[in-house]
């Protein structure tokens, strides 16, 4: 009796054992299932750096199809007369040409552009298509943002565009024929957060 005793003793004490490990090998698996569904979720999301890359990839994708409807216009349009009466080239013989350049524009826009501090906090990129004529004098005058459908942007972002390019030194004008004429412009401000 006593051998039958222990016998079943040591029974549930192996079946104890047996239950308990399986059970800790579940609770193993079951920690492992929800580390890898964790870290599934984390490669789902995009990096910093993924999320800039498409970023800059729809802007080159916008400023090319802006290129192309404005190179169709100036086929259509060469010029036109403003709400000021005046008559503005879409192109000219030689377009008007910021002091410096290209590179010179650039720096300029690098150091006077404000990144908004709401667009900041709320972590809002993008860029803003200002348009704008600069004069025979070389002034820059009539300065607004035009948004393509699909592609508006933040309202901060597209006010500092306007103050900044506003705020631009006189340009060297573009000439028509040899006479400085009025020509209108279009400059890309972008806003990119580090």
């Amino acid at each position: 009796i006593h051998m039958k005793k222990s016998l079943s003793i040591i029974t549930v004490a192996l079946v104890c054992m047996l239950i308990q490990g399986c059970g800790s090998k579940s609770k193993e698996k079951s920690e492992g299932a929800a580390t890898a569904e964790i870290e599934a979720v984390k490669t789902d999301q995009p990096t910093r750096a993924e999320m800039r890359a498409t970023l800059e990839k729809v802007m080159a994708e916008r400023a090319a199809r802006r290129k192309a409807e404005y190179e169709a216009l100036i086929l259509i349009t060469p010029y036109y007369t403003d709400a000021e009466g005046f008559i503005v080239f879409n192109k000219a013989e030689t377009n008007p040409t910021f002091v410096g350049g290209d590179e010179a524009m650039n720096k300029f826009l690098k150091e006077n552009v404000v990144y908004p501090t709401e667009a900041k906090d709320k972590g809002v990129e993008g860029t803003v298509f200002v348009d704008f004529i600069v004069a025979a004098s070389g002034k820059v005058r009539a300065v607004a943002v035009t948004d393509a459908p699909g592609e508006e942007v933040d309202q901060t972002l597209r006010d500092e565009a306007i103050r900044v390019v506003t705020s631009m030194p006189t340009w060297v004008p573009g000439r028509q024929r040899g006479k400085a004429v009025d020509v209108k412009f279009s400059v890309p401000v972008s806003f990119v957060l580090n």
